[in-house]
């Protein structure tokens, strides 16, 4: 069976994983220029910076299954369990990928086509599925199953451009999805910073979640931070962000002890899911259609890999 899973987020990756596993021809596609999503690392000035999901646990039998691979594989370690002086955090180990957390999703994308820069501007169901690229672009591909693992709102607005629905029960539950907003700040250090290890901090203040030394951390050479800005503080500078910029460079120097002396400022529009659809998955056997994704399975990073599982044997599951 040709199979479409749209979206590069670890559930779409896992989702492909699966079905190319199980003998499907599998093309997964996204509109930027990498897997990972949210498990995002980038590049500034010789730093390796994670500015998305900071780690992932493992709790269900299938996600440890999947770590224990990854650490055998040589690609994830253990990154800490108890955040010191924190006793009021769940002491539950953390995973990192060695070089950045975009590791098991590259991992993961080894089994399967890949298609990158291609943003799906409409989709078509006649006896099978015909996803259109956006103009300008020329790619037009074919499959028996779609599979839609992006934000539920931009699968909205999919449905919207394509004139698609599905019935109203549905319908009712994804239009309920509601989302946090991340402002993040990616900062290179003068100088190694005060922390100790596992180089986190979390809610310093209330308008800062979190800041990660990602030289302590143990994936940058050059010393380096990301700090998570609070769901409040971000949408106050959604639309200025580098108005917003000063404030958490200060609270971040204060915390760390070392001047940043370059930063940039990335959004995560659907940073967490506050409202989730209300199932793990949702699959169509008349529309031959599956939707995943941490709009569905939660915002831990396990939640949404295994929605992208379950989907994927619902899909095996249909025949």
């Amino acid at each position: 069976m040709k199979i479409i899973i749209v979206g590069a987020g670890i559930s779409g990756c896992v989702c492909a994983n699966r079905l190319a596993m199980a003998g499907h021809a599998v093309t997964l596609i996204e509109k930027g220029r990498g897997v990972g999503g949210r498990m995002s690392t980038r590049r500034m000035n010789g730093a390796r910076i994670d500015h998305g999901a900071q780690f992932f646990t493992a709790r269900d039998p299938r996600m440890k299954d999947l770590v224990q691979d990854w650490v055998a594989q040589g690609i994830v370690v253990p990154w800490y369990d108890q955040v010191p002086g924190r006793e009021d955090i769940p002491k539950s180990i953390r995973f990192r990928g060695i070089n950045g957390m975009t590791a098991p999703a590259k991992r993961l994308a080894e089994s399967f086509s890949f298609e990158k820069e291609f943003f799906v501007d409409s989709i078509y169901f006649d006896e099978e599925w015909q996803i259109n690229e956006k103009e300008g672009g020329n790619r037009r591909l074919l499959a028996d199953h779609l599979v839609l693992t992006m934000p539920v709102p931009q699968m909205l607005e999919l449905f919207q451009r394509s004139q698609f629905e599905l019935e109203s029960k549905v319908m009712d539950q994804l239009e309920a999805v509601r989302y946090t907003r991340c402002l993040a700040l990616l900062g290179i250090l003068n100088k190694p910073s005060v922390l100790s290890d596992p180089g986190t901090i979390t809610h310093p203040v209330p308008d800062v979640d979190w800041i990660s030394d990602n030289q302590v951390k143990g994936i940058s050479v050059v010393p380096s931070c990301t700090v998570h800005a609070a769901n409040d503080y971000s949408q106050k500078f959604w639309d200025s962000p580098n108005e917003g910029g000063p404030y958490l460079v200060k609270v971040a120097e204060e915390c760390l002890q070392s001047k940043i002396t370059e930063w940039s400022c990335h959004r995560w529009g659907f940073a967490k899911p506050l409202v989730t659809f209300g199932a793990n998955q949702y699959t169509s056997a008349w529309d031959r259609l599956s939707l995943a994704g941490d709009s569905f399975g939660g915002e831990r990073i396990e939640n949404a890999a295994m929605s992208g599982w379950d989907a994927a044997q619902a899909i095996l599951d249909l025949g």
